[in-house]
């Protein structure tokens, strides 16, 4: 079905905004890099069976475990091309590592990175063209006007694969709903009944299907120990009790500096160590916890464990993922106020409970299951915060039972990959 004289009209204008966008976008830092593949003027060579679009690292990764579940080969006996598209260098560089796992697990699937062109409809036609993929799939919450009226134009089915959105984005959509509705997929693969719900909106329930969250997936059965006389087990792993405060945003830090003093108080016995979201905010907890008497230790000053009840600021990146192997209790940030949250399963596959703030939607794919069933403690304010970490330092949770429990929610959560997989190999 073509598009209505009003649709065409609208697409018309969105395509006359971009050579005035285009120009502007070159002064965003995080857009320059691969400006002229975004501009198509280096474009991948060559047709694909699959294009996959993921607007950043986290959904880049996605891409990986679906490039793993896809047959290796098609009817006519040839490997499969996968083109992989993102719209940041974190993902970029997510992909680039991809293509290398596939390229030796998978020796009949070849994972192309490339930055996603921009989305004026012009350039899309011609990406579209030049690919020439079997089915177009976007992860999570991918829809761009000019990528799917190049689709359409092309003949190329349109999936969207471990789907979200929020009332937020809902919202916004419906202000394009005439259009969008015209341009649907032909599948939507939603990740939550509420999801399912508001795509159903959009484009119609007949779209539409709940499938379990790839994320889980990604779930390790056993995650990473830390070796024998590795950094972390060195400063942490003498059996003093640990209580980590692990991505500590910056409009958070009086409600986790207030709770951190309070539970010093109340445990001075205990070890705290600081995690900082961002490693600029170091010299600002450094600061404040000198100015509260606290007597802070970098953690870089470290080469062995420091005295029981010390308080460590942690400038030195890549180690929170040991600290929760040996921490006796775990607050994960960007939760205490309107940010998101950060990632609190870590620490649950090291058979720790979390605390976490009640603003988590990043991982509100997790379900709120998660929280009934004891498994994370939510909080609100810093008092609440304090005593559930004094809980945990007085009485944790046998790891075992933890790590126990945590693996039958997920292994219940399981085989979004492979339910996605089908749904793609079905268009190939």
């Amino acid at each position: 079905m073509g598009l209505t004289g009003k649709c065409k009209a609208l697409l018309g204008l969105y395509d006359l905004l971009w050579p005035v966008a285009i120009p502007a976008l070159w002064l965003a830092p995080r857009l320059r890099e691969g400006f002229s593949e975004r501009l198509l003027r280096n474009a991948p060579d060559g047709f694909v069976d699959v294009w996959m679009q993921a607007a950043s690292g986290g959904e880049a990764y996605l891409v990986r475990e679906l490039a793993l579940a896809l047959p290796q080969a098609l009817p006519e006996e040839r490997p499969l091309r996968i083109l992989a598209t993102t719209n940041t260098s974190q993902g970029r560089e997510v992909l680039a590592r991809a293509a290398a796992e596939v390229a030796e697990l998978r020796p009949g699937v070849s994972l192309i990175p490339a930055y996603c062109p921009f989305d004026q409809p012009a350039i899309m036609a011609r990406a579209m063209e030049h690919a020439s993929p079997r089915v177009l799939v976007l992860l999570e919450t991918e829809i761009w006007p000019g990528m799917l009226a190049a689709a359409r134009e092309f003949d190329v089915p349109v999936m969207l694969v471990n789907a979200r959105m929020n009332t937020r984005s809902l919202a916004g959509y419906l202000c394009a709903g005439a259009l969008l509705r015209q341009l649907a997929p032909e599948h939507v693969l939603a990740v939550s009944d509420d999801a399912a719900l508001r795509f159903s909106i959009l484009f119609g329930a007949s779209r539409v299907e709940r499938m379990h969250n790839i994320k889980f997936d990604r779930f390790p059965a056993q995650p990473p120990r830390e070796p024998e006389g590795g950094p972390v087990r060195a400063v942490m792993g003498d059996g003093t009790p640990w209580a980590v405060w692990a991505s500590v945003r910056q409009q958070e830090e009086p409600d986790v500096l207030a709770a951190l003093r309070e539970v010093r108080a109340a445990e001075p016995g205990a070890s705290q160590a600081v995690f900082p979201r961002h490693m600029h905010r170091l010299d600002f907890w450094r600061q404040a916890l000198y100015e509260a008497g606290l007597s802070p230790i970098m953690r870089s000053a470290l080469a062995a464990a420091p005295a029981p009840g010390s308080v460590v600021v942690w400038d030195t990146f890549g180690e929170l993922a040991g600290a929760y192997e040996f921490c006796t209790a775990a607050f994960v940030g960007g939760s205490l106020r309107p940010l998101g949250g950060q990632n609190f399963l870590e620490p649950l596959g090291h058979g720790v409970v979390p605390a976490i703030g009640p603003h988590w939607s990043n991982f509100a794919w997790v379900g709120r299951e998660i929280v009934d069933q004891g498994l994370v403690m939510e909080v609100h304010g810093p008092r609440e915060l304090a005593q559930a970490m004094l809980g945990a330092l007085r009485r944790p949770a046998a790891r075992d039972d933890v790590r126990a429990r945590v693996a039958a929610y997920v292994d219940g959560r399981r085989g979004g990959t492979r339910q996605a997989a089908e749904r793609i190999a079905s268009y190939l």
